[in-house]
């Protein structure tokens, strides 16, 4: 989101995409774990970071620059607490998955990401395609299946009490899977809001409005959060 509106699009990374984001897809299980006595914060949020700008729509969109030069402070507390913000959003997003048939629910991973100023959201969609080998193929040609999406959310910019409508807005883009906040979005993110009792979009909201549903406070200072100074 700009300073008020969350992303405006469901955004795809091209089809290209190196077998680092294949392996990356399905990461978000374990970047919910907690920390061994052995890693060392520092090198385990690198490593998490790196995932993150495999995914992202654009890599220089994650980023702590903004947080903390150097981001030592920032790099310490995310190897050690990343993995109970992830916890908290997978919750999140299980329960709004909730109000869909197991059979019709969308394949989809969350993770916190610390979001740069410029990219101008809170948080976005990634579709990576996910290939696979083509097994009857003399050729082993490579063949491309429905694709997993990722969310990726910067709890540092929303209140936790808000977070529930900052993940319900980005997978309602994945629902749709389509640029902009139309009639499609709007279904989307009606059913979500009243599956979990948030606000319903009023029926005469037009497209800038739905950019920014459903309402989230903004954190004054977001960079707080990933220095570890806001609870959670």
């Amino acid at each position: 989101m700009a300073s008020n509106s969350r992303s405006d699009s469901f955004w795809n990374r091209p089809n290209g995409a190196s077998a680092l984001d294949q392996n990356s897809q399905f990461q978000a299980s374990y970047w919910q774990q907690a920390p061994t006595h052995n890693d060392d914060p520092v090198r385990r949020a690198t490593q998490y970071l790196g995932v993150l700008r495999d995914l992202a729509v654009q890599p220089s969109w994650i980023s702590l620059a903004h947080v903390a030069d150097p981001p030592g402070e920032a790099l310490s507390w995310m190897g050690q607490h990343i993995h109970r913000v992830n916890q908290r959003f997978h919750s999140i997003l299980s329960d709004l998955l909730d109000c869909f048939e197991a059979a019709s629910q969308p394949n989809v991973q969350i993770l916190a990401a610390p979001i740069a100023p410029h990219a101008g959201v809170d948080g976005f969609c990634c579709d990576v395609p996910d290939l696979d080998l083509q097994s009857d193929s003399p050729e082993g040609r490579l063949r491309e299946r429905p694709s997993a999406i990722t969310l990726m959310v910067d709890p540092g910019r929303i209140v936790p009490a808000d977070w529930p409508g900052l993940v319900a807005h980005e997978l309602a883009h994945g629902i749709v899977r389509m640029p902009g906040h139309g009639a499609e979005f709007r279904r989307a993110i009606a059913h979500l809001c009243m599956a979990q009792d948030l606000p319903l979009p009023p029926p005469q909201l037009d497209a800038e409005g739905l950019s920014s549903w459903p309402p989230c406070r903004h954190n004054p200072q977001p960079e707080m959060f990933w220095l570890g100074q806001l609870s959670f």
